[in-house]
């Protein structure tokens, strides 16, 4: 039996040395800020006021400072500043995240902490290195994704045998272990410590901090955060930042509009044990991802915790805790008892190490287990960072300066599109939503990142008119931003015992050739040969018009394309920012003198309004942003292959949904889903927004140069910057890579993210990827670069992509394949000039055969 005796907590009294030129030397505890170092009345006006005294509230105002807005910043802090249980927290440290910009930003974080430490402010830094370890043969597959991909991301780590991690870690138990991932460079740290050097480091460049303060409101005015009303007097501010972590869902609610932070709060344990002999402060992090757990050494004793698989939401009434005291809650056993066998099989030493406690300190969650940055789309100048989950320290450093980089240059030097708070609508603040959602949030953390993963909570959202119709037909669904899309069909087994049709979530459980691969490749080709019909209703769709000609103005303000096309033209462009990157890719189909209707990706419905409105003229509120009315017919597809999109009212789209499938019969009409329509467009080579395209993206990187019109006659956002890049040349280019000596019946698969390698030189990285059905190959997309040995990048031309030979690494092997410069002629039973026209990417040919693969060398 195992039991947690009780006890009196006590705390010691850590002391560390304050350097300042301009005052005396004291010296404080680590429990808060020393007195007078603070105030308990924040000042009138503040250009920046940070809500949260936290690790992230501290880290932004720390990165504020050292950009000399200091003294024009202020941190308001309900409580004191540092005032967490240091038993509340793992203080993991680790490089290696889910994605690119996450990884920036954990690096940039790390290298904070070092600095600081080495400059001797206390941060609990301790490089101990972090063992990941894998029961089975997909995990360790997994772990092999990921060292392939350390190149790109400048991670060192290693694939280690079953022995090798007892020797890391010999109290570990490896009888059930195939392998490991270790990661030499990871550490451990104190939060407590951290925040406190952090905000000692703000206060001695002018920060204000404000302790025992609340903030109530935040108001706006035309849109623009104006001031921000605390239980001390208001402050007026020109920016406002929610860090309130735990509590940044209610700040989001002291504002009109309220601004949407999707967050709820789980159940989350920390077992520490009593002092074990001999432990080490050099004990590595060990995490058994199969078995959701991780264990550290902490002051010479084991803290241990994880992710179980049914998390448990904590204040599901909705009645949350005001202050940090308030804010943990008893343990449950029961709960916590799967995750105790698991540290027990992994560790059976621990059966005779006396326990000290269990501690409960509930953790908030966004829906889709990422970190929300940026700028609200309700309100200008109202930025949020949140949803760090359990990995705050190991995320502060990059995302305050990330948040500071935003308010005091523009924009944020690390693309965020993937953690930006637009990603989220309405529907995903729903307390019942998030309520549902956060059960499974948590295991997701420890999961196996299989392809196009499926939420199973929050499910039935949002679904198209004909959806009980693709459902009959056999549809199994993906979701995005809410809506159900068909992923594939797949009529055998699609009724329940009663007959009625089943709702079925698409899965992918493997890294080899996928279960659905039969399905789609059937409707790809009636999509080359006959008919497909996919459910587009999820893209975005918003009308733009004008009393005037305001509506052409502002968006040729906004796009790289000449916009003042006849009526009836549809216009392909991307909005950019300044520095000509992609913030939108889209299609505007121009239905009158001053009416415009704009196809934007799914992904955009939030974003792309809020870009729009951000740019709007001051008082040019007049232009109406809505959805399209009436049945509109337009002569695109966004695969590459000929066809209309039907624009349809919600009243009328079964109607013509059952039309258009009986009058289709004789044309060998048939449904198909989203992921035969991304085959169709990644052999034609089309990128799409999210996927291939970011806010760093250019259009010259991607081939659409000639998509952006310099001399429309008026100056559109972005334009200096793709004039001087045209001028200087691209560092990367956009290429498409068809895989050779790969059986895709044997062979792992490329899903994206999988290194490319030109003569043998790590050279870029593929974006998304497909099996390609005409070319009866894999096919990847990606950007390479011309590096040199000392890191710097050289121009890309067309011929130095040509003159080399190319190898994609999946999973730690090497594919050769034949790279492509520009969409190609795919062979068909029924060719025509406009489809023999059509080029997605550049129109210069190169006239060798496509489907050859001829070694350079």
């Amino acid at each position: 039996m195992y039991y947690c005796r009780s006890y009196r907590h006590f705390q010691r009294n850590h002391l560390f040395q304050v350097r300042s030129a301009s005052m005396s030397v004291p010296l404080y505890n680590i429990e808060g800020l020393p007195a007078g170092f603070s105030t308990n009345t924040p000042p009138k006006d503040a250009r920046v006021v940070i809500c949260g005294g936290g690790i992230m509230g501290a880290a932004v105002a720390y990165q504020l400072a050292q950009r000399g807005w200091g003294p024009h910043t202020v941190l308001i802090e309900r409580g004191r500043i540092g005032e967490g249980n240091p038993r509340h927290f793992s203080g993991l440290l680790g490089e290696l995240k889910p994605s690119h910009s996450q990884v920036l930003l954990a690096q940039t974080s790390l290298e904070l902490i070092r600095d600081l430490d080495a400059k001797g402010l206390p941060t609990g830094w301790k490089k101990t290195g972090s063992l990941n370890l894998a029961r089975t043969r997909d995990r360790l597959t997994m772990f092999r994704r990921m060292k392939s991909q350390s190149v790109s991301w400048k991670v060192e780590c290693e694939i280690v045998s079953p022995e090798k991690c007892k020797e890391i870690c010999p109290l570990i138990d490896i009888n059930d272990i195939v392998g490991g991932l270790w990661i030499p460079n990871d550490g451990v740290g104190n939060p407590n410590a951290f925040c406190l050097s952090l905000v000692k480091e703000a206060l001695e460049k002018g920060v204000t901090v404000a302790e025992n303060c609340s903030v109530t409101r935040v108001n706006q005015n035309n849109g623009r955060v104006k001031a921000v009303e605390t239980s001390k007097g208001t402050v007026e501010c020109v920016y406002f930042v929610n860090c309130a972590g735990f509590w940044s869902r209610q700040v989001g609610q002291m504002s009109e509009p309220y601004v949407k932070v999707p967050l709820h709060s789980v159940e989350h344990y920390y077992l520490h044990t009593k002092p074990i002999a001999g432990l080490g402060e050099n004990f590595p992090v060990v995490r058994d991802l199969d078995g959701n757990i991780y264990f550290r050494e902490n002051d010479g004793c084991l803290l241990a915790g994880g992710f179980e698989k049914k998390a448990k939401p904590a204040y599901e009434d909705g009645e949350i805790p005001s202050t940090t005291a308030e804010r943990k809650l008893l343990p449950d056993w029961d709960h916590f008892h799967p995750l105790l066998e698991e540290l027990l099989l992994r560790c059976p030493s621990l059966k005779t190490i006396p326990l000290d406690r269990l501690s409960n300190c509930p953790e908030a969650f966004s829906p889709d287990c990422k970190w929300i940055i940026g700028e609200a789309p309700e309100i200008q100048n109202y930025l949020v960072a949140a949803g760090m989950k359990t990995v705050g320290m190991s995320a502060a450093g990059g995302v305050g300066r990330a948040i500071a980089d935003i308010i005091t240059q523009g924009y944020s030097t690390v693309d965020l599109h993937e953690l930006d708070i637009s990603r989220f609508l309405g529907l995903h603040n729903n307390r019942k939503f998030l309520r549902d959602r956060v059960r499974e949030v948590p295991g997701l953390h420890y999961d196996l990142n299989y392809p196009f993963h499926e939420f199973r909570t929050g499910r039935n959202l949002r679904m198209s008119p004909i959806f009980p119709a693709l459902k009959e037909a056999g549809a199994v669904f993906s979701q995005v931003m809410g809506y159900e899309r068909p992923a594939w069909f797949d009529k055998k087994n699609s009724l329940d015992d009663k007959g009625r049709p089943r709702f079925r979530i698409a899965t992918t459980n493997g890294f080899g050739k996928p279960h659905w691969f039969e399905h789609v490749q059937s409707e790809y080709e009636n999509c080359r040969e006959k008919i497909g019909m996919s459910d587009y209703s999820t893209f975005t769709k918003i009308d733009l018009w004008s009393k005037g000609g305001e509506v052409v103005d502002l968006l040729q303000y906004l796009c790289s394309n000449d916009v003042d096309q006849p009526i009836g033209s549809i216009i392909h462009t991307g909005m950019h920012n300044r520095h000509g990157g992609y913030e939108n890719d889209c299609s505007l189909a121009r239905l009158s003198e001053n009416h415009y209707m704009m196809i934007a990706p799914t992904v955009q419905q939030a974003r792309c309004k809020a870009w729009i409105e951000r740019h709007l003229p001051v008082g040019g509120r007049e232009l109406d942003v809505g959805l399209a009315n009436g049945i509109r017919a337009l002569n695109l597809t966004h695969t590459g292959e000929l066809g209309y999109v039907l624009y349809i009212p919600n009243e009328f789209a079964l109607h013509v949904y059952t039309k258009l499938m009986e009058a289709g019969q004789k044309y060998g009409i048939r449904h198909c889903g989203y992921y035969a329509m991304r085959t169709l467009r990644v052999e034609k080579f089309f990128a799409f927004w999210g996927q291939d395209l970011d806010t760093f993206t250019t259009p010259l990187e991607c081939g659409r140069m000639w998509r952006v019109k310099f001399d429309k006659g008026m100056n559109f956002i972005g334009k200096d910057a793709l004039l001087q890049q045209r001028e200087k040349g691209v560092e990367r280019m956009y290429i498409q890579l068809l895989i050779n000596d790969h059986d895709p019946d044997v062979d792992l698969w490329s899903w994206g993210g999988e290194p490319i390698y030109r003569d043998g030189v790590y050279c870029g990285q593929t974006t998304t990827t497909a099996y390609g059905f005409t070319f009866k190959k894999q096919i990847c997309l990606g950007f390479v670069k011309n590096l040199q040995p000392d890191g710097r990048g050289l121009p890309v031309t067309n011929e130095y992509v040509l003159s080399g030979d190319y190898e994609v690494e999946i999973a730690g092997i090497r594919y050769p394949a034949k790279a492509n410069l520009h969409s190609p002629n795919l062979p068909t039973k029924y060719p025509d000039q406009e489809r023999e026209a059509y080029r997605a990417t550049r129109d210069k040919v190169d006239e060798t055969n496509l489907l050859a693969y001829r070694p350079n060398k």
